[in-house]
């Protein structure tokens, strides 16, 4: 029997925001498996929070996924005023809309863009019986907690931490990217019957690269230098004083090029390091298009991934799951015990690296470049990876399962979804 299923996120296709290329995946597949599937979300475009892609009409049908766009504010991210009002209208908003007509369905499926928008879900909750699932992508106020940018001791802050483990404590389950982020939800009182471990996914790539793409123009400038790529977004979560100071200590080895794809809010710090020191072995392009992506991410020798202390349980980077697809290696910067870490360890696909160390970050580059043959074992234990636990298919196939058990009642999830691959 279909399910009525309602996923809610600020960001939906086609934006390229990692939890709207993720939530695109898994409508598509629920429709596909027979359920009604609608979304809400707003029009506003990730990377500066404003106007209105192109197709992103306030209603429309996609893949037989209904698409519902909120007209929210999109004054950008200039500031953090214009961010708290933009915050504030998709809130209001999406709140309103999911208040009134939340009750039609069986399920409701909450992300955490924006902080706390699985509030309106909890009421609903308890007065229609309608099932409340949290996709835990971020957790906030904590990622704020750790960066220094709130003060736990403060009211306001107590106030929304309190707010954020109220809504998962009242939800039917709360699906988390790793087991540490499980762990932090335990400590704010989530029974651990109701939390599963289902990690995001990477996508089968094409690796085509018409004559005008970026990969073809970017592989003229690479053509043979062993590179050391980060693609994806560089944002407050990420650490970069390793990378920099690996490129200054191999800016005399013309061997190597650091090559960033993507953007972010500390992407600039990076191109502010590369011109006060004139690298020349720093090369920095913007996001490209979905189907340029595996010719783009093919580029890289081995890949990058960091995560700043602390952040263990509060994110956890996608960037690793688009590299398992195209077989690269990886080499990650960051907390030993976070689910990225502990993915790499079990598929035996790359090395993890504390943080401050930027000398181990250039014994592990010489390492690879010097071991074609390291490179390609580890590329291809990447793939098998990816093939066995980090594809879409996978990942959704569990997301069906738990979704139908929920609704039918089941107080834990699926064996098949439960499964702890993080």
């Amino acid at each position: 029997m279909p399910v009525r299923i309602l996923l809610i996120n600020q960001f939906y296709w086609p934006d390229y925001a990692a939890t709207a290329q993720m939530l695109a995946d898994l409508a598509e597949s629920l429709a596909a498996a027979g359920h009604d599937v609608r979304v809400l979300c707003s029009r506003g475009k990730y990377d500066d929070g404003t106007g209105t892609p192109l197709g992103q009409d306030r209603r429309q049908t996609r893949r037989g996924v209904t698409i519902r766009r909120v007209a929210a504010t999109g004054l950008g991210k200039s500031s953090m005023f214009r961010r708290i009002v933009d915050y504030a209208s998709v809130h209001l908003l999406i709140g309103l809309r999911t208040l009134w007509e939340g009750w039609r369905y069986d399920v409701i499926v909450t992300l955490t863009a924006p902080p706390l928008i699985g509030l309106y879900a909890t009421p609903l909750r308890l007065l229609t019986g309608t099932r409340h699932v949290c996709w835990v992508m971020d957790l906030h106020p904590d990622c704020e907690f750790e960066l220094g940018m709130l003060d736990r001791r403060r009211f306001l802050p107590r106030l929304l931490d309190a707010l954020n483990g109220l809504h998962f404590r009242r939800a039917d389950h709360n699906v988390v990217l790793g087991d540490d982020m499980g762990d932090r939800l335990a400590a704010k009182g989530v029974a651990r019957s109701r939390i599963t471990t289902i990690p995001v996914w990477g996508h089968e790539l094409a690796e085509s690269e018409p004559r005008d793409s970026a990969a073809a123009c970017l592989r003229a400038e690479l053509e043979g230098r062993f590179v050391v790529m980060y693609a994806g977004n560089a944002g407050l979560l990420h650490t970069f004083d390793e990378v920099c100071a690996a490129a200054l200590s191999l800016r005399d080895d013309d061997r190597f090029v650091f090559l960033f794809v993507g953007g972010g809010r500390r992407i600039g710090e990076v191109e502010a390091f590369q011109k006060q020191y004139q690298l020349n072995n720093i090369v920095l392009h913007g996001y490209v298009p979905r189907d340029e992506l595996g010719a783009t991410l093919s580029l890289g020798d081995v890949h990058l991934i960091t995560l700043r202390d602390g952040m263990a349980g509060v994110a956890a980077p996608s960037k690793l799951y688009g590299v398992m697809s195209v077989g690269r290696p990886v080499i990650f910067i960051g907390p030993r015990e976070c689910a990225t870490a502990v993915a790499i360890d079990r598929a035996g696909c790359g090395v993890n690296l504390p943080t401050g160390k930027p000398e181990d970050l250039v014994e592990q580059i010489h390492r690879l470049a010097a071991d074609r043959g390291l490179v390609d074992r580890l590329g291809k234990a990447s793939r098998a990876a990816y093939e066995r636990d980090y594809n879409a298919a996978v990942c959704c196939e569990r997301w069906r399962e738990l979704l139908e058990a929920v609704v039918a009642g089941a107080t834990t999830a699926p064996s098949s979804a439960h499964g702890k691959i993080d």
